[in-house]
């Protein structure tokens, strides 16, 4: 195995900063390639995979939360079964966005899964790719870095041959009346569903009487559900209240085959 990269070495740190042992991972599809100042791959061992679990917990837990903690991990089951995709500022030595892919290549299991009855989608024989805990470092949230992000994953979709890339769209707020203006503009869009059945399990439905305060107004879509339906994407309208993170998450789905020709062009 090579060796991890100088940023990653932080397994002798783990119990210093409460990190729980991690899950087994091996690297399934190779993906590596330079831009200017940023490396663009996909995890190779252990010690990245803690890497990435502690960036993700910086962002999702203390940022987006406000938990204290200066330490932690964002964790689990599915994180063996990934791949892990990241983008590395080579200048600062440092993890500043990451994307976990699961194909049904390699596992039948999907996060999306959890939360949404796919089953009529995963019946199909076709190859999916699931793209979920996306975060990126809140100085690089720019063009620059999404597009990036983005040319790692369609290698990843060519790699493996992906016929659909589905996962679940975050809309950081359970504000109901803000809720029902995306789902008005994702309607005025016409992007719904068109080919598959998908609705959230019970578990996640919106308990009655919820109508809980939005620190900011929605004006637009949010950038990365809307990077997605530029790629021509559609959406199930009936979304998923994740009360654990406090977001309310979109089932998102994109034929591979119906990708506009400008990004099949570009990234393909």
């Amino acid at each position: 195995m090579k060796a991890a990269h100088p940023i990653f070495n932080i397994a002798s740190r783990a119990k210093w900063w409460g990190i729980p042992p991690a899950v087994a991972f091996e690297q399934k599809v190779r993906i590596r390639f330079e831009r200017s100042k940023y490396l663009v791959k996909t995890i190779e061992c252990q010690s990245e995979l803690d890497a990435v679990l502690k960036f993700r917990y910086d962002i999702f837990h203390r940022e987006f939360q406000g938990k204290l903690l200066p330490f932690g991990t964002d964790q689990d089951t599915f994180d063996s079964i990934a791949d892990h995709l990241v983008i590395i500022d080579k200048t600062k030595q440092k993890i500043i966005g990451t994307y976990r892919l699961i194909s049904t290549s390699f596992s039948s299991e999907l996060y999306s899964n959890s939360e949404f009855d796919i089953s009529e989608l995963l019946a199909t024989p076709e190859i999916k790719l699931e793209l979920s805990r996306a975060c990126i470092h809140r100085d690089y949230r720019n063009g620059i870095v999404i597009s990036l992000l983005w040319r790692g994953i369609c290698q990843y979709i060519a790699a493996i041959g992906a016929d659909y890339v589905l996962g679940c769209s975050s809309i950081n707020t359970m504000d109901s009346g803000e809720i029902s203006k995306i789902v008005k503009i994702l309607a005025q869009q016409k992007v719904g569903l068109n080919h598959f059945t998908v609705f959230p399990r019970e578990e996640y439905f919106r308990k009655n009487g919820l109508h809980l305060k939005n620190r900011k107004k929605i004006e637009a879509l949010p950038s990365l559900l809307q990077s997605y339906l530029n790629f021509g994407a559609r959406v199930s309208l009936h979304p998923a209240w994740d009360y654990q993170f406090h977001c309310v998450d979109f089932f998102t789905i994109l034929n591979v085959s119906e990708m506009p020709a400008a990004y099949q062009n570009k990234y393909l």
